[in-house]
């Protein structure tokens, strides 16, 4: 439990270190990107703090990759 205490602190100190930053130049793109980049940062390290199993996303990956490298003539060992 103190583990996730010490993520909730230090995601909240880098976001009101940053978003003052971002807002004060009226940037809501950068905003919107950075606050969705910094939840699921978030949510990963909360996962990881909880001891849950995340799947690896190498298959991913892969899957979309394949077609690519096959279409220009790449052929690996994992095609």
């Amino acid at each position: 439990m103190a583990t996730i205490a010490l993520l909730v602190a230090v995601f909240t100190v880098i976001a009101l270190f940053e978003v003052p930053k971002i807002l004060e130049k009226g940037l809501w793109r950068e905003f919107l990107v950075f606050s969705v980049l910094l939840l699921f940062g978030f949510t990963l390290s909360v996962l990881l703090a909880l001891e849950v199993r995340l799947p690896s996303p190498v298959k991913g990956i892969r899957s979309l990759m394949n077609p690519i490298l096959r279409l220009l003539g790449i052929h690996t060992h994992l095609s």
